[in-house]
């Protein structure tokens, strides 16, 4: 507990020094009215790798609300927050950004679920109950990013918003559009 304590009080002690610079953001009233005015916005579904920020590959002054999840994932949590980030924001566009090297490719779903069941052992309905986890194999790389861009294009809730797929090299830092988005129309 003490390790945690140290790592929180320095992550409070940055965000002390961070506030010195800090500029007050527009409200929520603003920014909707700015997504209306410029024709919608675009939201972000990427991973929770701390490699891949977008605020970093697509520039320090993305203004762009980003949903972050193991893998960068089409999971039903992401839907819903996308759904809700379209009814504030306006948003026209989500991008798929997915990374190499990706965490979710050094793990199955049977160790994850193994390892979750040797920590906390009581919670072994709640385990088996959940769903993927969204594994994958490194090779399934691009067509994981299909898959996801192609199970938003089909979530009838996310009707008329554009949704294109990314993969980000995290040795290059290079993100490049997949352009054969047509394998996502498909069902996988």
């Amino acid at each position: 507990m003490g390790d945690v304590d140290s790592k929180v009080q320095a992550l409070l002690k940055n965000n002390h020094a961070f506030t010195e610079t800090w500029h007050k953001p527009p409200t929520m009233e603003q920014m909707r009215a700015a997504q209306v005015q410029g024709g919608g916005g675009i939201i972000i579904l990427t991973c929770l790798d701390p490699r891949c920020i977008p605020e970093q590959f697509f520039g320090p002054l993305l203004r762009t609300p980003v949903i972050r999840n193991a893998g960068g994932r089409a999971s039903k949590d992401a839907v819903t927050s996308i759904t809700v980030l379209r009814s504030l924001m306006n948003a026209a566009a989500v991008l798929v950004v997915h990374h190499t090297d990706c965490g979710m490719t050094h793990v199955t779903e049977e160790s994850l679920r193994k390892d979750a069941k040797t920590r906390t052992p009581e919670a072994e309905a709640e385990i088996d109950a959940t769903g993927s986890y969204g594994c994958f194999e490194a090779d399934d790389f691009e067509r994981t990013i299909m898959e996801d861009v192609g199970t938003l294009q089909r979530s009838k809730v996310l009707a008329g918003v554009e949704i294109r797929g990314f993969a980000m090299d995290t040795e290059t830092g290079v993100v490049t559009e997949l352009k054969d988005q047509s394998m996502a129309q498909e069902k996988l």
